[in-house]
């Protein structure tokens, strides 16, 4: 498994009494598994995916088993936690502005990364970063990796995360909301994409989302969270045909539809 979540639970400490963020989480991803998690905002999803990071500092109190490629992160130290995100998880996330540094060509902000952390020479990261553009379908790459991020659409600009994402190889790859704020055509080539990426090189994803029949289209496997609790597992065949908890149903049933007219 890429990712194993065993009875993940999260609190704050808060004054006297801790908050209870996430109660006793259980979720997984294997290689080229594509896995949601899916619920409405503030059911816990973006921040199952910070502990299972262990992007939280001392203020959380956190137990259960979170292992991301075989590695136990509540129990390794920090400089070997960020050695697992730094070379076998990789995050996108919602807003690709936020990811990019506004006043730095896009080149230079994506070699970064592989230069000094990964130790690559410039013009070999070079190399590989104006690969990936062109393998994410980046028109123009040569020409986007001298241009600032404010020169990009919303959608060119996820394109770049993502192949910032695929720069370092990762197993595993966590897209916290990445497609909620595309327009519908872009929307679904970046899941084309993403669905390429898993086949061919048999990543793992988590898919965090609070969209359950986009996720019922791509995914093998859904987790649906409510009050920071897995409520329901849906799987294929028949994923949305087997689900009985309420809020799942609720769900199900608060897609909108376009009534037929009569004409008669």
């Amino acid at each position: 498994m890429l990712l194993e979540i065993e009875q993940l639970h999260l609190a704050f400490v808060a004054g006297d009494e801790p908050a209870h963020i996430l109660r006793g989480i259980d979720v997984s991803v294997a290689p080229g598994e594509l896995v949601g998690l899916v619920g409405e905002s503030g059911s816990g999803k973006s921040t199952t995916v910070r502990a299972a990071l262990r992007l939280y500092g001392d203020e959380a109190d956190i137990t259960g088993s979170i292992r991301l490629n075989g590695t136990d992160m509540v129990n390794a130290d920090a400089a070997t936690q960020r050695r697992v995100r730094a070379e076998s998880v990789a995050l996108v996330q919602q807003d690709p502005r936020a990811a990019l540094n506004p006043v730095r060509r896009i080149g230079d902000s994506l070699a970064e990364r592989l230069v000094k952390v990964h130790g690559l020479r410039r013009a070999d990261a070079d190399a590989r970063i104006l690969a990936l553009l062109t393998e994410v379908g980046l028109t123009l790459p040569e020409r986007r990796m001298r241009q600032y991020p404010h020169e990009l659409s919303g959608g060119m600009l996820q394109r770049v995360v993502i192949a910032a994402a695929l720069s370092t190889d990762p197993k595993l790859i966590l897209a916290d909301e990445a497609t909620s704020a595309l327009d519908v055509t872009t929307q679904a080539e970046i899941i084309a994409m993403f669905q390429r990426q898993i086949r061919e090189r048999g990543l793992g994803m988590l898919f965090i989302t609070h969209d359950l029949h986009l996720a019922g289209a791509i995914c093998d496997r859904i987790h649906v969270l409510q009050h920071g609790e897995v409520v329901e597992t849906l799987s294929r065949p028949g994923l949305f045909d087997t689900a009985t908890h309420p809020y799942t149903r609720t769900l199900i049933e608060s897609a909108p539809t376009l009534a037929r007219k009569d004409r008669s």
